[in-house]
C-alpha cells in the first residue's frame, strides 16, 4: 500500500518544506492533546494519538497506534515519533517490554511517574514527597490551581513555567539512559524541550 504524504498533515499556516512533524501517541483521551496544543508555531506541527472510544490505553495498544501511523504516512528523517506513557497502572514488566519495541524501531520515550499530572506539576513548583499515586497528583493540582479536570484542561497557568518544569523534571531524573524515571518525575521534558529548540532555533 502506498504511504500517505507527510503534507497532508499539514494545514496552509506550515512552511510544508520546513516544518518538523512531531507524533505523540498518549494513554490518555484529552489532557495531554490539550497540554500540546501550547506548542502552537509555523516551523513544527504536533500529531497527538489519543486513545480512542475503545479506552485501549495500555502502553502494547499506544505502541500499535504509533506504528499504525508510521505505516501510514511517509514521514522524513527529522520528523520524530514519540511514547507518552504514564507508569501507574501497567508496572515494570509491561513497560520494559514497550520500551524495547520502541528503541527498536527509534521512537522516543516520554513517561511520567505515576502519571501526566507530575509533569503539569512541575510547573507550579517542587514535588511535594508526600505525593506518589496519580490521586496524589490530581488532588495537588486542585489544592494549588482551585480546579483541575484532565479532560477540560486549563493550560493557562502553564504557559510561563515551560522552563521551569523542564528545569525540575532534569533535576529530579538526570539520567539521559532512563526509560522512565524510577520515582515520582517526569521525562516529557524530553520531547517539550526538543519542540522548544526547533521553535527558538529555526
Amino acid at each position: 500500500m502506498q504511504k500517505a504524504r507527510r503534507t497532508k498533515l499539514l494545514d496552509r499556516r506550515y512552511n510544508i518544506r520546513d516544518a518538523r512533524l512531531f507524533v505523540i501517541a498518549t494513554e490518555g483521551a484529552k489532557t495531554e492533546e490539550s497540554y500540546f496544543e501550547i506548542f502552537n508555531d509555523s516551523r513544527i506541527k504536533i500529531a497527538v494519538i489519543t486513545t480512542g472510544v475503545e479506552n485501549d490505553s495500555a502502553p502494547q495498544y499506544v505502541i500499535k497506534r504509533l506504528d499504525e501511523f508510521a505505516e501510514k504516512y511517509d514521514l522524513n528523517e527529522e520528523d520524530t515519533l514519540w511514547l507518552v506513557l504514564d507508569v501507574d497502572r501497567w508496572g515494570a514488566k509491561n513497560l520494559s517490554s514497550v520500551c524495547r519495541q520502541a528503541k527498536q524501531k527509534k521512537y522516543h520515550l516520554a513517561i511520567s511517574n505515576p502519571c501526566f499530572e507530575a509533569w503539569l506539576c512541575l510547573h507550579l513548583g517542587d514535588l511535594d514527597p508526600d505525593d506518589t499515586s496519580s490521586k496524589d497528583f490530581k488532588t495537588r493540582l486542585r489544592s494549588i490551581l482551585g480546579s483541575y479536570n484532565g479532560s477540560n484542561l486549563d493550560v493557562s497557568p502553564f504557559l510561563e513555567h515551560i522552563q521551569d518544569a523542564i528545569r525540575r523534571a532534569k533535576e529530579l531524573h538526570p539520567n539521559a539512559n532512563q526509560n522512565w524515571p524510577q520515582t515520582p518525575g517526569s521525562h516529557v521534558y524530553r520531547v517539550v524541550e526538543m519542540i522548544l529548540n526547533v521553535i527558538s532555533n529555526e
